[in-house]
């Protein structure tokens, strides 16, 4: 594969990967299993609401650092990988310590359904920082 569709796909993976931490809690988190759940406290709501809308105004930064022809390509692509970094790892760390807050991944009751097992929040942030390491490689 000549270098220039190397470095493509490695914007695409990268752009997936930003896309899935960015818009998908949108979905998955603004409605009534979460941010519209009645038996959520309000404080709690407030707090999925704000990040979800931090994450997807930090995507929306690092899909304008990726893809900006007014910013030099090696610079874009290193602080979109750093600021995506940020929020997938917050993630991952957060998930690592629920037991020590009382967290969960999900609901048992009304929670998002697992995927052969696999929780899907697990997954959609595993395979976007699969892709965005990828992304990164390829684009070095």
């Amino acid at each position: 594969m000549p270098p220039m569709q190397i470095k493509t796909l490695g914007l695409v993976f990268m752009s997936v990967a930003v896309l899935q931490y960015g818009v998908v809690p949108l979905f998955a988190d603004l409605n009534t299993t979460h941010a519209l759940n009645p038996r959520w406290s309000k404080h709690a709501r407030f707090h999925v609401v704000t990040q979800a809308l931090t994450g997807a105004a930090i995507a929306a930064v690092a899909m304008f650092l990726l893809w900006s022809p007014n910013i030099e390509r090696g610079v874009g692509v290193c602080l979109a990988a750093t600021l995506s970094f940020c929020v997938l790892g917050a993630f991952f760390v957060s998930a690592a310590f629920r037991s020590l807050y009382g967290g969960a991944l999900s609901d048992v009751e009304g929670g998002i359904p697992k995927a052969s097992g696999v929780d899907l929040n697990v997954l959609n942030f595993g395979v976007a920082g699969v892709l965005l390491v990828a992304g990164r490689l390829l684009l070095l």
